[in-house]
């Protein structure tokens, strides 16, 4: 009787055993996927390397002074851009957009002044952008593009883009690096 006790709590324990392993397991796999989703997630996510401005001072004084921004950024997505907007501080302008090459931080002297253009415009027209392009956004101020309903009218500094038949995605700007004012003659 005894012996047979001994023999049915092993089996009890070797099958508690089993059980805690096997869901373990099964917890363990489901974690893992999960970390899998949200990394090809963020991979998809565009990158900002860059955003300047420049204000330039007119040399008239009847005219306005003028700010002109670039921003550098890395397309993660498989699909093509189809559109990219600057939503500044009073503004929404379309951005041109060109590939560049041989991009690298950009560096400022003690006095302020940039050092060389960290990198080279590569269009050629009739472009293509696919997946790791390093692209230059430059908004411009010609012409008229209302802003759609779906970009919240409250949100500042956010590059707004759009991948064909996607949604609208949005790219905020937390730092942008005011280069030297130019004063024209």
């Amino acid at each position: 009787m005894i012996m047979y006790m001994k023999s049915r709590n092993i089996s009890v324990l070797f099958l508690a055993v089993a059980t805690a392993i096997a869901l373990s397991a099964c917890a363990q796999t489901k974690k893992q996927s999960s970390k899998r989703k949200s990394v090809t997630k963020q991979a998809d996510k565009t990158i900002l390397l860059q955003a300047t401005s420049q204000k330039t001072l007119p040399g008239r004084p009847e005219s306005e002074p003028t700010t002109e921004y670039r921003f550098v950024i890395v397309w993660k997505s498989a699909n093509e851009p189809s559109a990219f907007y600057w939503r500044g501080e009073q503004s929404w302008q379309a951005c041109n957009i060109t590939k560049v090459k041989n991009f690298k931080t950009l560096a400022v002297n003690d006095n302020g002044m940039p050092q060389d253009l960290n990198y080279e415009n590569n269009d050629k027209g009739n472009i293509t952008y696919k997946t790791g392009d390093t692209l230059e956004l430059y908004p411009i101020s010609i012409g008229k593009h209302p802003i759609p309903n779906e970009i919240p009218k409250d949100k500042n500094n956010i590059i707004y883009y759009k991948e064909a038949n996607g949604k609208w995605q949005a790219l905020p700007v937390e730092k942008i690096t005011k280069l030297p004012t130019i004063a024209m003659p």
